[in-house]
């Protein structure tokens, strides 16, 4: 499933990811990879918002569909 289908509040684990572009290479770099642990905080509009490691991290719908997870 892709990572905008997470419910709010249910956490997941990153699958797969599809590093075709600089922005999705980016956040990679900032945690957003295969193995990481996800929470879906909030969304508001085109923005996604997830708590991963020790923080939070929030980005476009767009680059939310080049990540798949996994409910856990």
């Amino acid at each position: 499933m892709c990572i905008t289908d997470l419910g709010l509040g249910q956490t997941g684990i990153i699958t797969a990811v599809d590093a075709s572009t600089p922005n999705v290479q980016r956040l990679m770099v900032m945690g957003l990879v295969e193995g990481t642990i996800i929470k879906h905080l909030s969304t508001a509009g085109n923005a996604y918002e997830f708590k991963l490691l020790h923080g939070t991290i929030a980005f476009s719908k767009a680059e939310a569909q080049h990540f798949t997870v996994e409910l856990l």
